[in-house]
């Protein structure tokens, strides 16, 4: 099997990619105090109504590299779609 020239269709550095996101998430989640939370204040209008909350700070980078991550898959996928699409021509 021929190797890419497109290093974003090569699933070794993807899954390495995602391991340093997990490491990355699992710091963040073990560093950062499970007290801290920050207040969300309510909003309301005609259409949308949101309450009165706090929020867990430690889930804000998990959210933020869960982000990553899903970007990082979603570009492994189109380069193989595209370099598939390449190799038919």
């Amino acid at each position: 099997m021929e190797r890419s020239l497109n290093p974003a269709a090569d699933r070794g550095r993807m899954f390495v990619a995602l391991g340093v996101l997990v490491v990355l998430g699992l710091l963040s989640w073990f560093t950062i105090d499970p007290a801290a939370v920050l207040h969300m204040h309510g909003y309301s209008s005609r259409y949308v109504g949101i309450a009165d909350r706090d929020v867990e700070i430690r889930w804000l980078p998990i959210l933020f590299l869960g982000l990553f991550a899903f970007r990082v898959v979603i570009a492994n996928m189109r380069a193989r779609i595209e370099e598939r699409r390449e190799q038919e021509r």
